[in-house]
């Protein structure tokens, strides 16, 4: 980039480009402020022509052949002495519907975000992996621009699906192609469930219920636009004359869908039109989650009309292998973990949102995870649950556990080695890399559990992988090491993001420790809570179907913090200011940590801040307790002292053995506090202490 300020940027190299604006809240409504690192580009394209404050001048925006009028404004703010250049469109409103059915990624984001209670008042960002700009390119003539609009990167915007009960008015809207909603009843006050209307997009999917079933699926033609009731509607004297009118194809089942016939289980278990009991809720338009979606679409694939099935693009027959080649991505990383846990909870284990949460963050953050604890607390348990929620079984290769033998030295009973013949014979991981380094298998995501995984000096058989997962780099769009294993026999095998080693062990005499070297490259995540006498996750609900999910919902997105800090540096900053806390009170017993700690402790709170799966204080105590904690140990007066005071950070209160419980439920991060308050008691009594023997 040549520069960059905010939402507004520049590259080098572009002939006629004045600038590029990245798509935010503004461009839908009224336009974009210039930041006056750019007022010269622009009067540059407009041969040189300044405008004073209080002056403002017509422009000309060329777009796909088309001419929208617009200005360019020097506001004159009372008291403020620089220029303030404003590009506006206010009042043209073709302009405005043209970029929001244009840029309807950047709209749906924007407009959901925004509408979420936690959001209110804030200033909501579109991701980079699905941001769109505003190309500006000068033209001949002053003050006419030709602008390019660059859509989501994906290049494909993910279908949304929704549900409507039309009652009464299906035949009107039948027969018109529309749906329509009130905006607010008489008294002014907005109607629940109507104006989400407003958030469905061209190309998303609706299914239209009336009379105990699904008779239609629609197709959103069109962005929702404000209009008055229509004149077919007279009927409806309750509603305000002013709504939402959403232009849509409707397509008629040959076999309509009664509400009997979708299970029950399901209905229960879909927040959406359905109550508790699983009966249709009284309201007018819902979001219908992709997994309950899918399953539908599978269930009745038969009665699907051509037009639905192509759009959707529904594996034909029960070809196994094309429903399984790329799977799908859920809408949000919380629809993501609610079928996770409803699929887990079913098979009759208790594993907490919580615990669920943490680990998909832990793999997202680094494909290396350690799970600890005494032993059948479920640690292999969990990691085989969540990949067969996600159809990665020992059956088609997609889970593998690899029991690990006290008597591995070195690499070769991992990866391969070379027989007497000279010939590759390779290693149980080879043999999975083998597999997810094929092409077709890229977007499949592959768990390696290495079973017990400190039977033998983790340093000794592992210190090759440990190499090769920091040599990853971005190529072609994906993260890619450099070659494992690079033989004749089996190709150039690389660790891509879609392979997840996760690893179980147990400390006791049987076992060896970790070094820092393996602590800093992993999460550890314990699992020492036994409740032997709750029994409520034992039920008799159906079962819930895996489903094929793509490797793009698990991958990481960030190899280096360069790579996350100007769209996150608020963020990133606040858990930098918190680990500085922390390195301060370790130094002293040379256990403080670097950068890689502290890069991989950011994106983890970064991927939970994008869809607010836990409160900053629960992310930043797993993260403490995970990538902190587990380097701990000592038997001298300066590891008692660094305790002391981490207890005091982590709960506001010196330590004091007698109310430490007390305390600690008090406290901003209770888990790492009673981690702390463990090791604290442990050194004071027995005069040595370690995070995995308090």
């Amino acid at each position: 980039m040549l520069k960059k300020n905010r939402s507004w940027s520049k590259e080098k190299g572009r002939e006629g480009l004045i600038a590029t604006k990245k798509v935010d809240w503004s461009i839908f409504l009224n336009g974009s402020h210039i930041p006056i690192d750019f007022h010269e580009d622009f009067e540059l394209a407009n041969n040189g022509v300044h405008l004073n404050r209080g002056e403002k001048h017509s422009l000309t925006l060329l777009i796909d052949g088309n001419d929208y009028r617009a200005q360019l404004v020097n506001v004159d703010r009372n008291g403020i002495s620089v220029d303030s250049l404003l590009l506006r469109y206010d009042s043209n409103k073709d302009l405005r519907e043209l970029l929001r059915n244009k840029f309807n990624t950047s709209y749906t984001y924007l407009i959901e975000k925004r509408s979420e209670e936690k959001n209110q008042g804030k200033v909501v960002h579109v991701p980079d992996e699905i941001a769109e700009y505003l190309d500006f390119y000068q033209t001949e003539e002053p003050f006419v621009y030709r602008v390019e609009l660059v859509q989501s990167k994906s290049g494909k915007r993910n279908i949304n699906f929704w549900w409507v009960n039309q009652g009464q008015s299906a035949k009107i809207q039948t027969e018109g192609g529309f749906l329509w909603s009130p905006k607010t009843d008489k008294k002014g006050t907005p109607l629940a469930h109507h104006n989400d209307v407003m958030l469905a997009q061209p190309g998303d999917v609706v299914f239209a219920y009336s009379d105990v079933a699904i008779r239609s699926i629609c197709i959103v033609d069109k962005a929702s636009e404000d209009k008055p009731k229509p004149t077919s509607f007279s009927g409806h004297s309750n509603w305000e004359e002013q709504g939402n009118y959403l232009k849509v194809s409707f397509h008629s089942l040959d076999k309509v869908i009664q509400k009997t016939e979708i299970p029950e289980q399901w209905r229960k278990e879909e927040d959406g039109p359905f109550d508790r009991n699983g009966n249709v809720k009284q309201g007018y338009f819902y979001k219908v989650s992709n997994s309950f979606s899918a399953r539908l679409l599978e269930r009745f694939n038969d009665r699907l009309p051509q037009e639905i099935a192509e759009h959707i693009q529904l594996p034909e027959g029960n070809d196994e292998d094309d429903q399984r080649r790329d799977g799908m991505k859920f809408s949000s990383d919380q629809e993501f973990i609610d079928h996770v846990h409803q699929y887990i909870n079913v098979k009759g284990f208790m594993y907490s949102k919580d615990q669920l949460m943490n680990f998909y963050l832990a793999l997202k953050t680094k494909p290396f995870v350690i799970l600890s604890g005494i032993s059948g607390t479920g640690k292999t348990k969990i990691v085989q649950l969540f990949a067969e929620a996600l159809d990665a079984t020992e059956e088609n290769g997609q889970f593998s556990l690899i029991p690990v033998r006290p008597d591995w030295s070195d690499g070769s009973d991992l990866i391969g080695f070379e027989n007497i013949k000279g010939e590759f014979q390779p290693g149980p991981f080879t043999k999975v890399l083998m597999e997810a380094n094929k092409p077709e298998n890229h977007l499949k995501p592959y768990f390696v559990l290495l079973d017990e995984m400190n039977l033998a000096r983790v340093e000794y058989y592992f210190s090759d992988l440990l190499s090769v997962m920091e040599s990853r780099k971005v190529v072609d769009g994906e993260f890619l090491s450099t070659p494992i294993v690079d033989r004749e026999e089996v190709g150039a095998l690389y660790l891509r993001d879609n392979v997840y080693i996760i690893g179980t062990v147990n400390m006791d005499e049987t076992t060896h420790p970790f070094s820092p070297k393996v602590l800093d490259r992993a999460n550890t995540i314990e699992y020492n809570d036994v409740v032997l006498d709750h029994f409520g996750f034992l039920t008799n609900e159906a079962a819930i179907n895996p489903l094929a999910v793509s490797n793009q919902q698990i991958a990481g997105r960030f190899l280096n913090l360069k790579d996350a800090f100007f769209d996150h540096e608020n963020l990133v900053k606040e858990v930098t200011s918190l680990l500085v806390e922390v390195n301060m009170i370790l130094e002293p017993m040379r256990a403080h940590f670097g950068y890689r700690v502290r890069d991989e402790i950011c994106f983890y709170m970064i991927y939970n801040s994008e869809d607010q799966l836990m409160d900053f204080d629960d992310a930043f105590d797993y993260q403490l307790l995970q990538k902190v904690l587990p380097r701990l140990t000592g038997n001298d007066p300066k590891t008692e002292e660094a305790l002391k005071k981490l207890f005091r950070f982590c709960t506001s209160h010196e330590w004091d053995e007698l109310n430490a419980n007390s305390i600690i439920l008090e406290g901003r991060y209770k888990k790492s506090a009673k981690k702390v308050s463990s090791m604290m008691s442990t050194i004071v009594h027995d005069g040595f202490t370690s995070f995995w023997g308090s």
